[in-house]
């Protein structure tokens, strides 16, 4: 199944906050080829979102608060019961 571009930049977010932080790892841990992943860390970069000092990923307060928001919607989706046609 193929992921969305918003399950993908959930799931780099969701690696860089639990400590993964050098571009290899995180492209690995995310599942993600280079060019992919160069991409997706590029736009999180841009935005603000993420960070990279001394070849390290971490999230900004900026990033911190849209992961927030993501786990919060990723949580009311999982819990909703699919409706019965």
């Amino acid at each position: 199944m193929k992921r969305s571009r918003m399950e993908i930049i959930f799931e780099i977010m969701k690696n860089v906050d639990a400590g993964v932080s050098t571009k290899t790892r995180l492209m690995y841990a995310s599942n993600l080829d280079w060019r992919s992943f160069s991409k997706y860390i590029s736009f999180l970069e841009e935005e603000g979102f993420v960070v990279c000092t001394n070849d390290s990923y971490r999230l900004t307060d900026k990033g911190k608060l849209l992961l927030q928001k993501m786990k919060e919607v990723a949580e009311i989706l999982s819990s909703q019961v699919a409706p019965k046609i």
